[in-house]
């Protein structure tokens, strides 16, 4: 009988022992806790094996003695779990990085075999590059999650910090591997539809139903034109990457060797493709380039699969990592298109006192068609909304998103919403808008801008000021703004007003009447130097520089008639008061007179064929182009009506591009051309913006002193260059520091007629002698070169400038020094 019971239990355990098994589970970052796609899943003892899928999940049925499964991905610790007794089984693991780092192979003879997969797959770049696609339309799902991470104990014993925490405790606790606690700020999700036509190269997205929660945001319909999947895009097959208006090297690139090494590791099946296995590493530690795997179809020698880091070595400020993962499916005419894209950006800790931060960013492409281009009419928008974007419920999202929400993103929803409404948060978000944008939501409308509440100088004394304006609660279609100041040295009241009348969004038209009356300076106007506003603060305070006191009224008219093409016009009344000794001779009777008015009609276009614009409530913001130029062309008539004393015309155009050098850094230049005919007192010149003040700006020439020239016909060309790390970090000691050098030169050429040199006289009324102006040689350039470094302390720029020609005028600087601060990565 014990026998029998004996070869029973041996009989049953065998069965056990070899009967089928089924084992499913998920392979996530211990850290961050997002899916690790591609890891090699191993069951030991059975030689059963595969690679996790996108999502990080994995499903492996088995029969034989097996106890463990191994999970082992590159850049992570190998993990081991044992296997249950039971026939069904969901095993997890949450794998911890490592800083092991792969050696590169030494091959004694013959090429490196990764090299001939390279050649061929770049060959191929042209015919699986999307861009290749006449048009296409595509369905995309993206989801975006920032949190706050690194949160240490400094931080966290902050009594702000603390009253945050304790709300958050009593819902759940997020912690990363290191049991730091995380504090998610915001966590958006979009469905949408992109469009692309090629010839000429044009994008639209449209989107149809937007999600977004998080702290600090007040206007879901501004930031859900930047959360879909337009800013999200990442073409390995393009040589250079933009992330981050950086540009980073593909590891497919024309000039793949001189910035990559590469490792054939193995061939694996990925799907029902065939694949050769590379890891990729730069060359230079420093270099922006990719170090990772890239997945190779054997047959066709396409992208399949791409899982690649910048590495925290690279020549980068704040960034810890960019990791950026993706699958790319061929269309049915060939060119591939990523189906899958996971990107995350870790920005760490500035200081122990501080945090970090982690964005996540998730993209799938849920369709493709192929089809004829759209007219290029349909992409005058690069973003819009569909007028229900918001109008969503959760039974929506459950249908229509790709993957459901794990739970961790679940309590991120719960976490963000409850963030977003304790009272130190809301403060500190608040002020720190106010601060950024320089206006103060209250209601309806807006307190500032706070630029305008304060300021010193010898001709008002002290200044106080209040402004406010409507916003986009008030109305959609009106946008009233107005501020009022007094100085009490010289006891006068200043003020702007204007409003603003939207009659179209779509085609961005809009009719606005202004009216001010402010204190201005010859060649140093308000309205010139709207965007440099550090600079203007800076030449407005202490002493003024022929000022003089402006009354305009303004009537603008403005209209985007397609993608890019901008269309304004309008008419402007100004008078001059001139608060120094001014005169000039009338045009008809010849006699002195210090004061004038004109009457302006103006008209200009400018045109940005790719420049990317989004609607920010009752305001336009370009994100500038990316590959073409902007330029300018505007022409204004003087008129001898509605009080105006002159008559005369002026001409200008303006050129502006960027231009990616690739491992040379970016090159930036502006040409300013422009022309005044008649004769006209010289403050209606074109007076070149000199820089006297210590701070560097891009919009002057920084060696000339202000009101030093004028001209009536001009051409000039300002040239910059940021070698980004292409020269500093080949030398050992610097490489280190991460400083970066730059290079500025600045042209002009001018020349006034004589008769506008004549309209200055020599004495005024009383006799004395008055102050001319200063002009060009027509023959003789005024040239400005200079060098510098900037990233230093990772905030801080000092450039050097040499003023070339000139050097006999009256208080000339040869040599200057200008410094700044800038927030780079």
């Amino acid at each position: 009988m014990k026998r029998l019971f004996s070869l029973t239990f041996l009989f049953f355990s065998l069965s056990f022992s070899y009967a089928q098994v089924s084992i499913k589970g998920k392979v996530t970052d211990a850290e961050t806790g997002d899916p690790i796609p591609f890891a090699s899943v191993l069951v030991l003892g059975t030689g059963k094996g595969m690679n996790t899928d996108f999502e990080g999940n994995y499903e492996l049925s088995f029969s034989g003695k097996a106890d463990s499964v191994r999970v082992s991905y590159l850049g992570y610790i190998t993990q081991t779990k044992k296997i249950g007794s039971s026939a069904n089984q969901t095993i997890n693991f949450q794998l911890r990085p490592s800083d092991f780092e792969l050696e590169a192979f030494v091959f004694e003879a013959g090429e490196n075999p990764a090299f001939e997969i390279i050649r061929r797959a770049v060959d191929k770049r042209k015919v699986f590059d999307k861009r290749s696609l006449e048009a296409y339309e595509t369905k995309n799902y993206t989801k975006i999650e920032i949190d706050i991470d690194q949160v240490s104990d400094r931080f966290t014993q902050r009594k702000t910090v603390q009253k945050v925490t304790a709300v958050l405790d009593s819902i759940r606790q997020l912690t990363n591997d290191k049991g730091e606690k995380i504090l998610p700020v915001f966590f958006s999700e979009t469905i949408s539809k992109f469009y692309y036509r090629n010839n000429p190269e044009l994008k639209k997205e449209i989107v149809e139903k937007s999600k977004v929660t998080g702290v600090g945001i007040t206007d879901g319909s501004t930031t859900s034109q930047i959360t879909g999947s337009v800013f999200q895009e990442y073409n390995f097959y393009k040589n250079w990457l933009n992330i981050l208006d950086k540009e980073f090297i593909s590891p497919i690139a024309d000039g793949w060797k001189v910035f990559y090494d590469y490792d054939l590791l193995d061939s694996v099946l990925v799907g029902k493709d065939s694949c050769y296995r590379l890891q990729v590493y730069p060359r230079r530690e420093q270099d922006l380039a990719f170090s990772g795997t890239i997945w190779i179809n054997k047959e066709t020698y396409a992208l399949k699969q791409v899982d690649l880091t910048v590495p925290k070595s690279a020549n980068l400020n704040f960034i810890e990592r960019i990791k950026i993962q993706q699958e790319l499916e061929p269309t049915s005419k060939g060119p591939l298109i990523p189906s899958k894209s996971r990107i995350q950006i870790k920005i760490g800790q500035v200081s122990p006192n501080t945090a970090g931060l982690l964005a996540k960013f998730y993209t799938a492409t849920d369709s493709v068609i192929l089809q004829e281009p759209l007219p290029t009419s349909f992409f005058n928008n690069a973003v819009e909304l569909r007028p229900d974007f918001g109008n969503a419920g959760e039974d929506f999202w459950k249908k229509n998103r790709v993957d459901p929400l794990s739970s961790e993103e679940i309590a991120i929803l719960q976490m963000v919403d409850t963030l977003k409404k304790i009272p130190i948060i809301r403060f500190y978000s608040e002020g720190l808008k106010f601060f950024a944008t320089g206006f103060l939501p209250v209601g309806k409308v807006d307190l500032g801008p706070w630029t305008e509440f304060g300021n010193y100088n010898n001709v008002e004394g002290f200044r106080a000021g209040f402004g406010m304006r409507t916003n986009y609660s008030f109305s959609n279609k009106w946008l009233i703004q107005a501020y009022l100041a007094y100085g009490f040295k010289d006891e006068r009241f200043k003020y702007s007003a204007f409003v603003t009348r939207i009659l179209d969004r779509q085609h961005w038209t809009t009719l606005q009447f202004k009216s001010t009356k402010e204190i201005d300076q010859v060649g140093l106007e308000m309205e010139s130097l709207a965007g440099n506003s550090i600079f203007l603060a800076a030449s407005r305070f202490g002493t003024l520089r022929r000022p003089f006191i402006s009354t305009t009224q303004q009537l603008n008219f403005q209209r985007e008639f397609f993608k890019g093409f901008l269309l304004k016009g309008g008419l402007q009344i100004a008078a001059f008061d001139p608060l120094f000794n001014f005169y000039f001779l009338e045009q008809q009777n010849r006699e002195l007179r210090s004061r004038f008015e004109t009457t302006e009609a103006r008209v200009g276009l400018r045109y940005g064929r790719d420049e990317i614009i989004i609607i920010n409530d009752n305001e336009r913001v370009s994100f500038g182009p990316s590959k073409w130029p902007i330029f300018e062309v505007n022409y204004a008539k003087g008129l001898q009506w509605l009080g105006g004393d002159i008559d005369y015309h002026k001409l200008s155009f303006y050129l502006y591009q960027r231009l990616n050098m690739g491992l040379f850094g970016v090159s930036r230049y502006e040409v300013d051309a422009g022309k005044v005919f008649g004769e006209v007192p010289y403050p209606i010149l074109k007076n070149h913006l000199g820089n006297e003040t210590l701070f560097y700006t891009t919009a002057a020439f920084n060696t000339m002193n202000f009101n030093e020239f004028a001209s009536d016909q001009y051409v000039s060309l300002r040239y910059r260059h940021s070698f980004e790390g292409f020269l500093l970090n080949r030398i050992p000691l610097m490489k280190k520091l991460k400083w970066r050098a730059v290079a500025n030169g600045n042209l002009l050429f001018g020349s006034v007629r004589n008769e506008n040199v004549l309209n200055v006289p020599s004495l005024d009324p009383a006799g004395n002698p008055l102050e001319s102006f200063g002009r060009l040689d027509p023959t003789k350039p005024y040239l400005e070169l200079g060098y510098g470094i900037e990233n230093i302390f990772k905030f801080f720029r000092v450039d050097f400038f040499h003023r070339m020609t000139y050097l006999d005028a009256p208080e000339a600087r040869p040599f200057v020094v200008k410094v700044s601060a800038q927030i780079i990565l």
